[in-house]
């Protein structure tokens, strides 16, 4: 008798118990307790996050239970400069968007600006107004930079290449380049944000000749700077030629 008027008393309880969440549900409900908010996107450190806001009227003032957070993540990843996004909820009206994004190295000019990432992705210049180096004289075939893939330029690669190693590695040298040019030779040199010196690479180890490069200007400090010179050639193998302005 005991056991059964135990078991009674366990059932009125998750009855109870039942009936009260249900109740304070339909409270928040009619509260509003439970809609989206607030949502907070982090990761934007290169484009504008504007972009991804224009995604938030799907799920903006939606119950935070019931908003399709797949749907609104797989547009995230639609655009072309998103590699990866995670989205959570974070109760009780708040969505958490953490992206991860390509890195823009370089910008050419096809038919029209087109940003490269550090693997050679072509990616739309809109929301993104950094000052990066220029890829100068590169075939501009439309078909060379499809958007949201790979170029299919070669040469354009090598540089991409070039000017990640340079940023990963001596990243004063990388922000003090302006073009990056393929010249009539087939061979690559660098123009600096001063417009006036020159830095021949030539055809080969260019990450070697960048380095050459990062030395020559060390053994200078204190004496002069790199952009005292009309042009740094290192082209030839041992040494260093160079014209002062």
């Amino acid at each position: 008798m005991k056991k059964y008027i135990s078991l009674i008393s366990v059932v009125s309880t998750i009855i109870v118990s039942i009936i009260m969440c249900f109740f304070a549900l339909k409270w928040a409900n009619f509260k509003n307790i439970y809609n989206v908010k607030n949502i907070n996107i982090h990761g934007t450190n290169f484009f504008d996050k504007s972009i991804i806001e224009e995604k938030n009227q799907d799920i903006m003032s939606n119950n935070i239970l019931r908003s399709d957070l797949k749907s609104y993540k797989d547009k995230i990843l639609q655009l072309d400069h998103i590699v990866d996004c995670q989205v959570s909820r974070q109760f009780p009206s708040t969505i958490n968007v953490v992206v991860f994004e390509r890195e823009p190295i370089a910008l050419i000019n096809s038919d029209e600006l087109i940003i490269l990432d550090s693997e050679g992705v072509c990616l739309p210049v809109e929301y993104c107004d950094l000052s990066l180096p220029i890829l100068s004289n590169f075939k501009s075939n439309s078909e060379l930079y499809p958007k949201g893939s790979k170029t299919a330029s070669n040469n354009v690669m090598i540089s991409v290449d070039l000017m990640k190693y340079t940023k990963d590695n001596f990243s004063s040298i990388y922000d003090d380049i302006s073009e990056f040019v393929f010249n009539e030779k087939s061979e690559y040199e660098v123009i600096l944000k001063n417009g006036k010196t020159r830095i021949m690479l030539g055809k080969s180890n260019l990450s070697k000749k960048i380095k050459y490069l990062n030395s020559f200007e060390k053994a200078l400090e204190g004496q002069k700077e790199i952009t005292d010179y009309k042009y740094i050639d290192l082209r030839f193998a041992n040494q260093v030629i160079v014209r002062e302005t």
